[in-house]
């Protein structure tokens, strides 16, 4: 018979987890970084033995992901709204286009530029 002890400890196991890859997935998707294998890392924190090493290696998931991630900010997809990294050219939920091009220099500009800031060009591509 399995102990209440070990349900309890499971439980907050899994909602640590689960909080975790969550988060992670959230924030790896919107920078188009590899989401899997953060949320893969965060369910094997359940077959951590004991809290503090399912806590100590949740820890370390989070250094590591942090240190490794794409860093800057994040903007809002002009079409689906939902948070994607500046230098994307494609927002990876929507798969639409971000960012607009310069029809002079072809260099990419954010999408609610009015002039390119390359070559000061307004000839840009139809928002």
């Amino acid at each position: 018979m399995i102990k209440l002890n070990t349900l309890v400890e499971f439980g907050i196991k899994l909602v640590l987890a689960a909080g975790s890859a969550f988060f992670l997935y959230r924030d790896a998707r919107a920078r188009d970084y590899s989401w899997l294998m953060w949320v893969i890392l965060c369910a094997l924190i359940i077959f951590t033995p004991g809290l503090i090493g399912a806590l100590f290696s949740l820890l370390l998931i989070f250094a590591i992901y942090y240190s490794t991630r794409p860093k800057g900010e994040l903007k809002p997809c002009p079409h689906c709204k939902k948070r994607v990294h500046h230098i994307l050219a494609f927002c990876p939920f929507c798969k639409r286009s971000v960012k607009r091009e310069c029809l002079r220099c072809h260099e990419t500009v954010d999408w609610d530029a009015v002039v390119c800031p390359h070559c000061r060009s307004t000839n840009l591509t139809d928002s």
